[in-house]
């Protein structure tokens, strides 16, 4: 398990904002962490995957989108502090977060 230290989970949270900003072409100051990926941003699940990937790439983690695929069966993903808690997860779990 990796150590998530408060610049980290900042780190994180910046580049999912960007990137949601950039791909459903909003400014990011409309990004709150209370706002839903889905309806008030307009983002769809082929984003998060992209996301998902991304930060793979990014830190090097070897995760399957299937260990993510069943922690979101359990843990929905309902606002933007859902999704980098999640992606918090990835980093320091990968693959071990289906058994969270």
């Amino acid at each position: 398990m990796r150590e998530i230290t408060e610049e980290i989970r900042q780190e994180i949270q910046d580049m999912i904002f960007d990137y949601y900003a950039d791909e459903c072409e909003i400014d990011r100051d409309e990004i709150t962490m209370e706002s839903n990926p889905q309806e008030d941003l307009g983002s769809d699940s082929l984003m998060f995957v992209e996301l998902i990937e991304m930060t793979a790439e990014k830190y090097d983690i070897d995760v399957k989108l299937q260990s993510i695929g069943k922690y979101m069966l359990k843990t929905p993903m309902d606002t933007m502090k859902d999704v980098v808690d999640m992606i918090c997860k990835i980093y320091q779990y990968g693959n071990d977060i289906v058994n969270l």
